[in-house]
């Protein structure tokens, strides 16, 4: 006899098909809700750059100091090439090209590149690169400090210094007579109701840029650490095209006051 429709058949044992796919399925749904989906965003709250994917970090004050250079530096030049053809006119524009490489290796080249295996400090003429696993921690003085694991032969760990990520000194005093001065001006009642959403966003207002982002990069050194991120010695090496940048002009400039002059 054939089971109705909607019914399973019976097993050996007196249970039914449907009942025991039925707790199959039960088993099974903390399975597949614990395993994550392709496609699905990270559960960490900073996200890591994937394979081949960079981040980069520096202040736009750099890049726009160095737009404007070079804009002045070429209207200049163009302005020499056409009303100018003296000695002194072959000085400027070689003095030019030499200050247009000291900008170019000063502002526009240093940064902070991150990617999934370290992080880069690219500075005028030394370049830094860390692998995750050996950066201890990254926070803000003067300018950015990347602290590196010690090793064990030595007495303290390195510390590579960042010349695009800096920070201006503040005057401690001015700043906290500015803070009393907003207290006086607030009612009691409103210092004591604000939220700690509030008091958050308001603290991250106060920060500078190079702030803002070293606590992201030590943040995300966190991450690739609790990941188990690999560990490596950290690779220093010079910044060829800056370098390049600012001898040959260099070059250039001597032997025009030597051979005019």
């Amino acid at each position: 006899m054939q089971p109705e429709q909607g019914q399973g058949a019976e097993l050996p044992d007196g249970r039914a098909n449907g009942q025991l796919a039925g707790k199959a399925i039960t088993a099974s749904q903390p399975v597949e809700q614990a395993m994550p989906l392709p496609g699905d965003p990270p559960q960490t709250g900073l996200s890591q750059p994937q394979p081949g994917e960079q981040k980069t970090f520096r202040l736009p004050g750099a890049s726009v100091a160095w737009w404007a250079w070079l804009i002045f530096a070429f209207a200049c030049l163009v302005d020499i090439l056409v009303s100018g053809r003296s000695h002194l006119a072959a000085d400027i524009a070689v003095t030019l090209v030499f200050i247009t490489g000291l900008v170019y290796a000063c502002a526009l080249w240093p940064r902070v590149v991150t990617d999934s295996t370290a992080i880069t400090v690219r500075n005028p003429l030394r370049d830094h690169r860390i692998p995750w696993g050996s950066v201890a921690a990254v926070d803000l003085r003067e300018s950015v400090q990347v602290h590196c694991v010690r090793d064990p032969d030595a007495k303290r760990g390195k510390i590579v210094y960042s010349w695009a990520l800096y920070a201006h000194r503040r005057n401690r005093m001015r700043q906290q007579l500015l803070g009393q001065g907003d207290r006086r001006r607030l009612p009691r009642s409103a210092l004591t109701t604000y939220g700690a959403a509030d008091d958050k966003a308001e603290e991250i207002s106060k920060q500078s840029a190079a702030k803002i982002m070293a606590t992201q990069l030590d943040e995300m050194a966190k991450e690739a650490r609790e990941r188990g991120a690999a560990a490596g010695p950290r690779v220093a090496r010079w910044s060829w095209q800056p370098i390049l940048a600012i001898v040959v002009p260099g070059v250039a400039l001597v032997l025009v006051i030597t051979l005019f002059h």
